[in-house]
């Protein structure tokens, strides 16, 4: 059964898929934990790139090798599709890949007497499943917020949700939790985590879990304080703060700047749009509950790589000083950037295949750094 596991683990999603159906024996290896923890060791070893495509009610998925040569030469990846899904109401916002599962958001609306609360999808890219979250206990019925996290403890997802009422200023009220059960039977159900710090709510509610802890931006200069990084630890479900540096500040309510992983440290952008006009980076990362400033700047090859009409978001950071930058919407070819700011290069890496399930539509793009294929089923 083990060499069985590890001859499998070797093979592509789709044979793994196809294998299933071979007999009970192959089904049973290929549905056995060790054999989905042993797949989930391989992936993590060699992660990939995710990209999530989404306009309107439609969402696709499609990943690519993660280049791993240090060599400044451009590469060529084709785009491995995935799973492509039809919502019914449009998307509003995806989170970054956790541990293989990706969040879906959208928006509630009122149509005629008919109330569509706020709604959340959780996908698996790597096996097309996809469940609804259940909705929070809560008599309120609008402004639902919900982050996605991941338990490095007890090896399981999370949800931290609350509600911006009207009529409260912007205060979130209602923290829940709701833990994301792989394999178990027992009913999961929202508990309530005692936050005490108030919380207002920003337009932009982009959120990162870096080792256990979720980071997201609230900005409460309504109640008179000054705005702050809220810090959830994933394990322990407690809450607690930090302050931006003061050299942050105006910083802007429509757009307060992009959260990154640093190396396993958080990191703020406070502008994360590029263009071949651009000459630097500046980061914030917070590190012991100081924060430090870094400015990059973009070396010479810039301008001579990157397209005259790019506009780039920064996705992540590889290594120490090696940024990732991607564009905002779908094109074909596609083009991932890759910044070395200590050896001042700048490698493009070709994504072929990205406009080919877009019927010639420009899509939106989040592209996700370090994507792990985990084939564990969530239940609720």
């Amino acid at each position: 059964m083990e060499l069985m596991m590890d001859i499998f683990s070797r093979l592509s999603l789709k044979s793994i898929a196809i294998c299933r159906c071979v007999s009970k024996q192959w089904g049973y290896v290929l549905g056995h934990p060790d054999f989905r923890d042993l797949r989930l060791a391989r992936s993590q070893a060699r992660p990939c790139l995710l990209f999530a495509c989404f306009r309107g009610n439609k969402l696709f998925f499609l990943s690519s090798p993660q280049p791993q040569s240090q060599s400044p030469d451009d590469e060529m990846f084709a785009a491995d599709h995935h799973m492509s899904f039809s919502f019914t109401r449009p998307v509003k916002d995806i989170s970054t890949s956790v541990s293989g599962f990706v969040c879906v958001s959208f928006r509630g609306y009122q149509s005629g007497r008919q109330f569509m609360a706020d709604e959340s999808v959780v996908c698996n890219p790597s096996t097309g499943q996809s469940f609804t979250i259940p909705r929070m206990k809560t008599m309120k019925r609008t402004g639902g917020i919900r982050f996605f996290g991941y338990d490095l403890v007890e090896k399981h997802h999370k949800v931290l949700a609350m509600i911006r009422p009207p009529g409260h200023g912007g205060r979130t009220v209602d923290h829940q939790v709701l833990t994301l059960l792989g394999g178990r039977t027992e009913k999961a159900t929202w508990r309530m985590a005692e936050c005490g710090i108030p919380c207002a709510s920003s337009r932009d509610r982009q959120s990162l879990c870096i080792n256990g802890v979720f980071y997201y931006i609230e900005l409460v200069s309504d109640w008179g304080l000054d705005s702050m990084i809220i810090c959830f630890d994933v394990t322990s479900e407690k809450f607690s703060s930090v302050k931006f540096a003061r050299d942050l500040y105006p910083v802007r309510r429509n757009y307060p700047g992009r959260l990154l992983d640093f190396n396993g440290k958080l990191a703020l952008v406070p502008s994360d749009s590029l263009r071949v006009t651009s000459k630097c980076i500046v980061m914030w990362v917070l590190q012991d509950s100081e924060w430090s400033k870094l400015v990059y700047i973009l070396p010479p090859m810039w301008k001579a790589v990157v397209g005259p009409k790019e506009c780039l978001e920064i996705v992540g950071v590889t290594g120490p000083n090696e940024f990732v930058m991607s564009p905002i919407y779908s094109s074909d070819p596609f083009h991932v950037y890759y910044c070395d700011f200590e050896k001042g290069t700048v490698k493009r890496v070709v994504i072929q295949g990205m406009g080919a399930f877009g019927s010639g539509r420009r899509y939106y793009v989040r592209t996700c750094l370090n994507h792990v294929e985990d084939l564990k089923r969530m239940e609720l």
